[in-house]
């Protein structure tokens, strides 16, 4: 039985699951701190992961959740720690990942406070940094509200649209002993509310609409949060010959299925009519990839659009993330994976296919997977071309890391930017569901090492290659994310692509300067690490983290991971590999 209220704590995560918690330790949990590591909770206590700040503690959580779909919680240190977790919560937000963060304060009744320093990290309203990118926050004070509030923020977060929620838990409260009559909820408690698929009638009509569409196009987002949906959306494509869109902010749809055209030079799905988006947050950023927009951001062409999925159930009034207003014919807040299902079976009964539709449907797929492969081989031909580089060039270095991996049970846990994101969706086979996690959400640096750590814990002993493609601005925002790495063993591998550049702002800084007549050439000036470089490959071992000599030529890419895949075989160890780039 508990005899401090922080013990509680200790077995509410343990009743829900929740094998590892990820901190930068902090006085303000200190109570829940001595609950985690005293002897009498070593059988139900989650396993501690500590990191260096809580921006990388975070980001651990995000790619853990993303990797496993199971949940690890997060503490930070009162206002202070909370403030440095803020970017990282916000990626979590607009990446839709619930996140189970618990943070100290207080004392909040003043009088039991020490002098100064309980005093600047207690806040009023604690939850304030981060109430308009979570779902759900609360500041209880006692024993009995702060036992309801993590049953309903647990709950909350993954009710659909899934979140963050974020909890203060008193700093005096914690050390309390538990009170008379406070206990625990069931753990069924915190079962999420869930939403109905469509039901038989609408998914009928919706099937037969696709069916006599002369045109259709499925465009996906996130439905492959749940993973299970990757398959049965590939066979509902199949069935109504539906040329597919992946937005890719998760592995949702086989990347070398004849089917998918993400990326593809096909000018005929201008002629689209009917285009049915699952689980699409920006819409009209994905209608304007295939169609003509009007200034209301609808297809031109005069396409009909219908929307399934639970993103209007999740709106910032803080971030403008929901993105542009688009209207559309119909929006439908249902599962995503009920739907698919239901839609199959419409799409499958006896009778639904006529011999009308089958002969247009066979027709169109030849034309969508004559589209694909031409894709496929130009981009295939481009990288290939880009090995004659001098300098090595990103097609060129993506095309080789994948040779190396790809007779490996390979997890991609981050791509480091949008540019090498695009040539992995080009040039890798992203076929298993959760093999590709997807970017950071917000938009911000400091996420990839830290989540690619998360994602490694979650993989560490299935025997998968968990693999970061680094990029060097992101890294140089938590470097000490190599702590964490080294000090718990975790076997990630991860390749920096070092440009020595914020490539981004380069551009930014080359188009201004380009639209204003001025030299190009001064873009580099203060975008740049030109004049003071850095050594990635002794950064990772001053932490201890195994790091081969840094990779300057093409041909020395594959044979360099092959290394770093080795070691991280044959010790369980991590791995680095820096690659000096275009």
């Amino acid at each position: 039985m508990s005899k401090y209220f922080s013990d509680l704590i200790v077995e509410f995560l343990h009743q829900q699951g929740i094998d590892h918690v990820t901190f930068n330790p902090g006085a303000s949990f200190r109570g829940v701190h001595d609950s985690l590591v005293h002897e009498d909770n070593a059988e139900i206590a989650p396993e501690i992961v500590m990191a260096c700040h809580e921006e990388i503690a975070v980001a651990i959580a995000h790619g853990y959740h993303k990797a496993s779909n199971r949940h690890m919680g997060v503490f930070v240190h009162a206002n202070v720690g909370l403030l440095h977790a803020s970017m990282a919560v916000f990626n979590a937000w607009c990446d839709r990942v619930p996140l189970f963060v618990l943070g100290g304060n207080g004392p909040v009744d003043a009088g039991k406070r020490r002098p100064w320093i309980d005093w600047i990290h207690t806040s009023q309203n604690i939850e304030s940094v981060v109430k308009d990118y979570v779902k759900w926050c609360d500041q209880p004070i006692g024993q009995r509200a702060t036992v309801e509030s993590l049953y309903r923020a647990f709950k909350l977060m993954n009710t659909p649209m899934k979140a963050p929620v974020f909890v203060a838990l008193d700093f005096d409260v914690q050390e309390q002993p538990v009170e008379d009559g406070v206990r625990l909820l069931p753990a069924s408690a915190t079962a999420a509310t869930e939403l109905p698929p469509l039901d038989a009638h609408a998914a009928g009509g919706l099937a037969a609409r696709l069916r006599d569409a002369r045109l259709p196009v499925l465009i996906t987002d996130f439905s492959g949060q749940d993973p299970r949906t990757v398959a049965p959306l590939a066979a509902l494509a199949e069935t109504l010959g539906l040329a597919v869109i992946d937005r890719g902010n998760r592995m949702n749809f086989p990347s070398t299925h004849e089917l998918n055209l993400s990326g593809a030079d096909a000018g005929f799905l201008k002629d689209a009519d009917l285009v049915l988006a699952l689980e699409v947050q920006d819409l009209v950023g994905a209608l304007g990839s295939f169609l003509d927009l009007d200034d209301q951001g609808r297809p031109a062409g005069g396409a009909h659009v219908v929307t399934i999925g639970a993103n209007d159930l999740l709106t910032s009034k803080w971030a403008a993330d929901y993105q542009q207003f688009v209207p559309v014919e119909q929006a439908v807040a249902a599962d995503a994976l009920g739907s698919i299902t239901a839609l199959r079976e419409a799409a499958e009964a006896p009778g639904f296919a006529t011999p009308a539709f089958t002969e247009r449907r066979d027709e169109r797929v030849k034309q969508i997977s004559a589209a694909h492969t031409r894709a496929r081989l130009t981009w295939a031909e481009q990288a290939e071309e880009a090995k004659g580089n001098e300098i090595i060039n990103v097609a060129a270095a993506v095309d080789e890391i994948h040779r190396a991996v790809r007779d490996e049970t390979w997890i991609l846990a981050n791509t480091g930017s949008l540019t090498i994101d695009g040539w992995v969706k080009k040039l890798w086979p992203l076929e298993r569901p959760q093999s590709y996690l997807g970017l950071n959400g917000g938009g911000g640096l400091g996420y990839g090492l830290g989540a690619s750590v998360g994602a490694a814990l979650a993989h560490k002993d299935d025997g998968s290659i968990v693999i970061d493609l680094q990029s060097d601005g992101d890294f140089l925002y938590t470097p000490s994310a190599l702590w964490t790495l080294s000090a718990y063993d975790v076997p990630l591998l991860t390749v920096v692509m070092n440009n020595r550049l914020y490539l981004n702002s380069t551009q930014h800084a080359q188009r201004v300067a380009g639209n204003r007549d001025r030299d190009i050439d001064r873009a580099h000036i203060a975008t740049s690490f030109y004049d003071n470089p850095v050594d990635f490959v002794t950064l990772a071992r001053s932490y201890n983290v195994h790091a081969l000599p840094r990779v300057e030529a093409v041909r020395d890419i594959a044979p360099a991971v092959r290394e770093a895949v080795a070691y991280i075989k044959a010790h369980g160890k991590p791995a680095l590999v820096e690659i000096l780039m275009e």
